[in-house]
């Protein structure tokens, strides 16, 4: 069977809630505090170009956007975790459902973020390693 054939068409639980930051620290910030605390499986960040209305400027700034994968029953107090967290006065924070995800994915994210186990960084549990080293191995 292929990985395709194991997709779950309809499975909802998988969501994703996306928020914009004003900077690299603060995104990775968010996305370690969320996964820390078991409201996310990850975070996903990149640098965005946004043009928006700001006290009556348009405004052209570079920004980060950040895309957190969770399951639905953790969305809620996730957005609420990043409203709290947030150094913008009128943050966007927004949940998209999917409708198809795979069921490893699935499992893996059910498994990890139910374990009472504590998470540790890179630097924690390779302490002694080149973590860049480790990131060429995958």
């Amino acid at each position: 069977m292929s990985l395709y054939e194991k997709v779950q068409k309809g499975a909802e639980d998988v969501v994703f809630v996306y928020t914009i930051c004003g900077s690299k620290e603060e995104a990775r910030s968010m996305g370690f505090l969320a996964i820390e605390e078991k409201l996310a499986i990850s975070m996903d960040y990149w640098v965005i170009n946004s043009i928006y209305p700001w006290q009556g400027v348009i405004r052209e700034v570079d920004q980060y956007l950040l895309m957190f994968s969770t399951q639905k029953n953790k969305s809620d107090e996730l957005m609420k975790h990043l409203e709290a967290e947030h150094t913008y006065k009128v943050p966007m924070i927004a949940r998209c459902s999917t409708d198809m995800t795979n069921v490893p994915y699935l499992l893996w994210i059910e498994e990890t973020l139910k374990s009472a186990e504590k998470f540790v960084t890179e630097a924690e549990a390779y302490p002694k390693q080149d973590i860049n080293s480790l990131h060429n191995l995958k």
